[in-house]
């Protein structure tokens, strides 16, 4: 679900010359060819899957209902050697963001929403008058196409070890405290605080928990009986476990997503689903783009182009309401992470083919995922994992995937770029630590501990870190969880580093606290006391988080 992880970007700029290509082969394939040309890239699939280091996934293809590849490799449980089926169910992450869209159309239908309409319709309190978020500004569609120009601090809710740091009841609070940007409709910026702010409209709107209503007013309608973001609703030991994989490869287990119905992310990208269902849905988006009935309404919204992901002489790329829009040739993984670990995504598919092609990834500590639509074949492409592996390896899958059932005249080379983004995920650790020190001040006095010492509480309420010693050691836990717990270095005058060493940090699962948001930096008043702290969690917003001393 997060759009990007790490201290990496990505660029549009791509040219073909820099991918190896595969000989060329004929088009448009009947569904046992279809078959042969999937069965030929099951090899690479298993490459990849070695060259992430990924501990298990489940891959699928349907066309026309029809199941081409149902395959599972590793493990779901690599401690007790459990594999994957068709069952198993995964935390999606922002594949989840359809799935609210959907929701949110069904509403729509019901006259109990509208599209156009400003939020502060359904949440009065998010005036701009007593805040910074443009929220008369911005409808559903700005939220569900994120183009809200709002900055997404995933930091904030997202703590260790896979934990919620956020209270639900905070949602509104927060989502108001976004600074604007970039003004309303200016640039895609994707944000999951806007997917969760949804959800509380969900709820605002009809008195129930928005995985209720995600229950009876989609799954229920399209017979997904094995997708919920209810807990109750996920049968125990069902779930894939999560990993994050080290830079040797060791498999290590993390902590448990927690993202189910009553806590503030679960919209953005909590629901637990498996391979069977998601190839149910991409099946039912699909006929419903053939022109096929569908119990659910407004879907044409979630699939129409609403905001530019990036626009070129060559080729648009837009993003519906949960997924993005291209027509190839085309680049993929623009709503993950693999665009920042390569100089420049390939290019797939020609002038040619001009298929019109739907995807959207999804992450989580834990778990990567891709799903990608194909209307004119009317095929559905489905990988799940349980790893945040070494480059999101369930989009180089889903690449290879694809061009294996539209059996493109020339196809790329996926393995040598898989390898190219695990080289580059290696190195995010040394490249933190290597700015961390250039921007180091030496020889700076180190405040006493006393002076540091106290409760910082954020102006929201959201949340606030209390800071202490013990054994000699200054650290800060945030809102007083042990499990959030860290310890503080000096760094350099006011500021102090809770950066710990690279195991550390895949093994707690903070992959995606960015460089500066290592660093606490404590401010003085008049009198030289300390009476607040920043918190840089992205380094759009330089001047941070401010925590007030009580």
């Amino acid at each position: 679900m997060l759009a990007a992880l790490g201290e990496f970007l990505w660029s549009p700029t791509v040219a073909a010359s820099q991918f190896r290509f595969l000989p060329s082969r004929t088009s448009s394939p009947p569904s046992h060819d279809i078959r042969e040309n999937i069965n030929d890239v099951i090899s690479s699939i298993h490459a990849l899957q070695k060259i992430g280091g990924t501990a298990g996934m489940s891959v699928g293809v349907v066309k026309h209902g029809e199941i081409l590849l149902e395959h599972h490799l590793g493990f779901a449980d690599v401690e007790n050697q459990r594999v994957a089926e068709s069952t198993t169910r995964y935390p999606i992450g922002s594949l989840s963001k359809s799935f609210v869209a959907a929701t949110v159309g069904q509403l729509v239908h019901e006259g109990h929403l509208q599209w156009d309409e400003p939020i502060t319709t359904y949440l009065p309190e998010l005036s701009s008058i007593t805040g910074p978020m443009p929220a008369d500004q911005l409808t559903l569609i700005d939220l569900l196409s994120h183009q809200t120009g709002l900055p997404a601090l995933d930091a904030i809710w997202l703590g260790a070890n896979n934990e919620v740091n956020i209270p639900k009841d905070f949602t509104v609070a927060l989502c108001k405290h976004l600074p604007a940007l970039y003004s309303p409709r200016f640039k895609w910026f994707y944000n999951n605080w806007m997917y969760a702010l949804a959800g509380e409209i969900i709820e605002r709107v009809t008195s129930l928990s928005w995985g209720q209503v995600l229950e009876s007013r989609v799954l229920s309608q399209v017979n997904l009986s094995q997708t919920s973001v209810i807990e109750s609703e996920i049968p125990a030991g069902s779930t894939a476990l999560p990993y994050a994989i080290l830079d040797d490869k060791t498999q290590w287990r993390i902590g448990d997503v927690g993202l189910t119905d009553g806590t503030p992310m679960s919209p953005a990208g909590g629901i637990r689903s498996t391979l069977h269902d998601l190839l149910l849905w991409g099946g039912h988006l699909l006929s419903v783009l053939e022109g096929e009935a569908s119990p659910l309404h407004q879907l044409d919204n979630l699939l129409s182009g609403h905001s530019f992901i990036n626009r070129s002489a060559s080729f648009d790329e837009l993003y519906g309401l949960g997924f993005a829009k291209v027509t190839l040739p085309a680049q993929f993984g623009k709503t993950e992470f693999n665009p920042g670990l390569v100089k420049a995504m390939p290019v797939i598919g020609s002038k040619s083919n001009s298929n019109l092609v739907f995807y959207h990834n999804g992450a989580l500590p834990g778990y990567n995922h891709c799903i990608i639509l194909l209307p004119r074949e009317q095929i559905a492409i489905v990988v799940l994992t349980n790893s945040i592996s070494q480059g999101d390896i369930a989009d180089w899958v889903a690449q290879t995937l694809l061009q294996a059932v539209l059996n493109l005249e020339t196809r790329i080379d996926i393995l040598p770029i898989a390898e190219e983004t695990a080289n580059k995920w290696r190195t995010g650790y040394q490249n933190i630590f290597e700015t961390l020190k250039r921007e180091q001040i030496p020889n700076t006095p180190q405040p006493s501990a006393e002076k540091l010492i106290g409760t910082y509480v954020h102006s929201t309420k959201a949340f606030f870190f209390n800071v202490y010693e013990e054994g000699g050691i200054i650290k800060f836990s945030i809102n007083d969880k042990a499990s959030q717990t860290h310890a503080l270095n000096h760094y350099h005058n006011d500021t102090f580093s809770f950066f710990p060493s690279a195991e550390e940090r895949m093994k707690r699962g903070l992959f995606h606290y960015g460089t500066h948001a290592w660093l606490l930096n404590f401010k003085r008043n008049d009198q030289g006391d300390i009476e607040k702290l920043t918190w840089v969690i992205d380094d759009s917003l330089p001047e941070g988080e401010v925590l007030t001393k009580v």
